[in-house]
């Protein structure tokens, strides 16, 4: 079977409020958009199954093509593509503001049986979706002998009370990837190992929990955990969209070695290039060689 990846979820139109009071006005994004570039560092076959409204740049569009399969695609003209401020602080952290009806951004996630006639062949799926669809789509993906599902769950759901929901969901996917900061939130912990041995007793084969600059903290089905360093980029100029590249990559990366750590690495190398720039797209000249040169610093390294 042809490799092929995708990312299930949410374009988004970024306007970025840096802490020295830049402002980056009209910057593609979204967790979807970011994680397919982060597979795209190491594969050509990858897709995007998403919508955007009817005010979104045609052009665009057309250009996708040249990078991902477009096949997933929709244009739903009875809404606005979700556009959010994302601003940061002195510390790093992140607060999302949306401009748009959160609700115009649930109406362009795209409907899980819909899939089957897009996509004939999955290797494995970022799915970046409302936290009531993780196990329709799980069953869904299943039934096309998907082979890795990582869940990446939306912060806003990362709260104490969905808990239950987030046991259940747990249970259907092989990877679930929430940042430090949802972590915390959600479990009401502070201790690292604690938190991701949390997790772990909630059913998935392997935790992955990102941290940004300090890396990643991966929990496998073995029982080891594992520190993955974070990429040494010299000129970081933005981090947005780095943790869902992250996801992309990680995926990728244990479809090809079976290795959680080795996957951590491909996570890792796709992360640093979304800080080297401000947007979703990438440069592809030469990407995945020099990706490579990137991974074999993990080699050598770790």
């Amino acid at each position: 079977m042809r490799e092929q990846f995708i990312s299930i979820g949410t374009i988004i139109i970024d306007d970025i409020v840096l802490p020295d009071g830049r402002n980056i006005m009209g910057v593609l994004g979204g967790g979807s958009m970011h994680a397919v570039m982060g597979m795209r560092v190491w594969c050509d076959h990858i897709g995007l199954f998403s919508g955007v409204g009817k005010d979104f740049d045609q052009n665009l569009l057309t250009s996708f093509s040249k990078v991902f399969d477009v096949n997933g695609l929709f244009i739903h003209n009875e809404v606005r593509t979700p556009r959010a401020w994302q601003v940061f602080d002195d510390f790093g952290t992140r607060k999302e503001i949306f401009q748009t009806n959160f609700d115009d951004l649930r109406a362009l996630i795209p409907i899980p049986e819909n899939i089957i006639e897009k996509f004939s062949e999955i290797s494995g799926v970022h799915l970046f979706c409302p936290p009531e669809d993780v196990i329709n789509w799980a069953s869904v993906l299943r039934k096309k002998n998907c082979q890795i599902i990582l869940w990446e769950p939306l912060d806003v759901f990362c709260v104490p009370e969905n808990l239950d929901l987030f046991r259940e969901n747990c249970n259907v996917v092989d990877i679930v990837s929430p940042n430090l900061l949802e972590a915390r939130h959600l479990t009401g912990l502070d201790d690292l190992e604690e938190i991701i041995r949390f997790f772990q007793e909630f059913g998935p084969p392997i935790v992955v929990l990102r941290m940004g600059e300090a890396g990643s903290l991966i929990f496998d089905e073995s029982g080891m955990l594992t520190n993955i360093d974070a990429y040494p980029v010299r000129h970081v100029v933005d981090v947005t969209g780095a943790g869902n590249a992250y996801c992309g990559g990680f995926v990728v990366g244990l479809f090809r070695t079976g290795s959680a750590k080795e996957a951590g690495w491909y996570g890792a190398v796709s992360a640093s290039f979304a800080l080297e720039q401000f947007g979703a797209l990438y440069d592809l000249e030469n990407i995945n060689q020099r990706a490579e040169v990137r991974l074999r610093w993990y080699q050598e390294n770790q």
